[in-house]
């Protein structure tokens, strides 16, 4: 049960978030500290350290972390698929339609609607941080 927790955990948060990893960080946070309580603030903020300084990307980098910490090496499995299986699922689905598609000026326009919305959740989430550091 536990496992599939940190999969649908992280299946929602790589789901439903635009702009990379550290557009997930707030997400993150809120399910693993505040809705979970799979571990506190301090613990998260370390984290976020340590997924920096790691190679890779940050949101595989935490994911391994979260995973490990509350269920070992089953629990890097789940929390890393469901992290990347949604970028995996999306980014296969517009290199087969998109290519049909980009010509179009509602294609163009949503893909603009989304950048300032990405740059508020990474500014967002660069502001948390920096109140609590």
């Amino acid at each position: 049960m536990l496992l599939l927790q940190l999969f649908w955990t992280y299946l929602k948060i790589g789901t439903f978030t635009l702009g990379g990893g550290y557009a997930m960080l707030p997400l993150i946070q809120r399910e693993v500290v505040d809705v979970r309580k799979w571990i506190d603030e301090k613990e998260f903020l370390n984290m976020i350290a340590l997924a920096q300084a790691a190679p890779g990307l940050i949101a595989v980098n935490s994911a391994i972390f979260i995973g490990h910490r509350i269920a070992g090496w089953k629990g890097v499995v789940a929390t890393v698929m469901g992290a990347v299986l949604p970028s995996i699922v999306i980014i296969l689905a517009i290199a087969i339609w998109f290519t049909e598609f980009k010509e179009l000026g509602w294609v163009e326009a949503v893909f603009k609607g989304i950048r300032p919305a990405v740059v508020a959740l990474i500014t967002a989430a660069v502001v948390k941080m920096a109140r609590k550091i």
